[in-house]
């Protein structure tokens, strides 16, 4: 079995830097955009539910 390739990806936004690291396998069925996007959607919840209105 080969070693996954592993992809490092920077990305900044506004005044957040995210960085993410990742590592490709045979049997994936998230593309690295779809992950990204997921993580961003989950890291602005956060955010948000941690604001007091």
């Amino acid at each position: 079995m080969d070693a996954p390739i592993r992809t490092t990806t920077v990305q900044k936004i506004d005044a957040v830097t995210y960085a993410v690291i990742s590592a490709s396998a045979e049997r994936a069925t998230e593309t690295l955009e779809k992950k990204v996007e997921k993580l961003l959607k989950k890291d602005m919840q956060e955010v948000i539910a941690k604001r007091s209105f």
